[in-house]
């Protein structure tokens, strides 16, 4: 692997440093609170994946990536930028409606 792409891989690596410095201040408060983490995380991870596949079965013809790039007329990007958007919606959408639903 190279070193670009290692670094590309670790950019984040302080946010996750932070992160895993906070997980063992809690746990070692209160041993309970990490399963509440997990359960609360995979609930996220849940609505995103949801939201991801019901863009995709809504709107199966107009996906980020298909637009065509050779065919690059006045509203390419703006074709490719409202589809992004679109889906970054939907899958907010499913997150918080998952994340707000019952324990």
């Amino acid at each position: 692997m190279d070193t670009k792409r290692l670094l590309d891989i670790l950019r984040a690596s302080p946010w996750l440093l932070v992160a895993l410095a906070a997980l063992a201040l809690v746990t070692w408060w209160n041993p309970d609170l990490p399963v509440f983490l997990v359960w609360a995380m995979a609930k996220l991870a849940l609505g995103a994946f949801l939201g991801y596949w019901v863009d995709r079965s809504i709107f199966h013809y107009s996906r980020p990536g298909s637009v065509p790039i050779g065919d690059a007329g006045p509203n390419t990007a703006l074709l490719i930028a409202a589809s992004m958007l679109r889906r970054a919606l939907i899958m907010a959408a499913a997150i918080v409606a998952i994340g707000l639903g019952a324990p």
